[in-house]
């Protein structure tokens, strides 16, 4: 395939949102199978600030957030997609992980009352969303 059509299948991709390099290469691959090829359209990609691991963390973070997961979820999915930790700080974007976890608990729960293993089943549920314990405590009042 001639570098045209695969710098145009580049921008195709990047056009309809953030990836990062790794999501990137591995799409790219479909079309080329030539490395040093998709190695030279990545850096080209990089120098003209069409591609950024930087910009695909803040994206993902911002958007994972906002639909209520925590951090170490995100987190995870920052590491499954090969960004490096160099690229993104979770805490630098003013997000309130208490706030978020507090309005996943309360639509979570609603208005009923709570027995023991009602709190053990939020706690674990405020926890496979990527919340850590010490936020979990903080903003809810499970007292477990």
């Amino acid at each position: 395939m001639p570098e045209v059509n695969l710098w145009n299948k580049a921008l195709d991709i990047l056009s309809r949102r953030e990836h990062s390099i790794s999501q990137l290469k591995s799409k790219i691959r479909k079309f080329q199978d030539n490395e040093e090829q998709i190695e030279e359209l990545v850096n080209k990609l990089i120098e003209n600030k069409l591609l950024s691991d930087k910009r695909f963390a803040e994206s993902l973070i911002k958007s994972k957030s906002e639909v209520g997961y925590g951090p170490n979820y995100i987190e995870q999915l920052l590491q499954k997609n090969s960004v490096s930790k160099n690229d993104y700080d979770l805490y630098s974007l003013n997000i309130d992980w208490h706030a978020i976890c507090k309005n996943v608990a309360d639509k979570k729960i609603g208005n009923r009352k709570l027995n023991y293993e009602d709190k053990q089943k939020i706690l674990r549920f405020l926890s496979y969303r990527g919340f850590t314990y010490e936020i979990i405590m903080e903003s809810t009042n499970l007292g477990i």
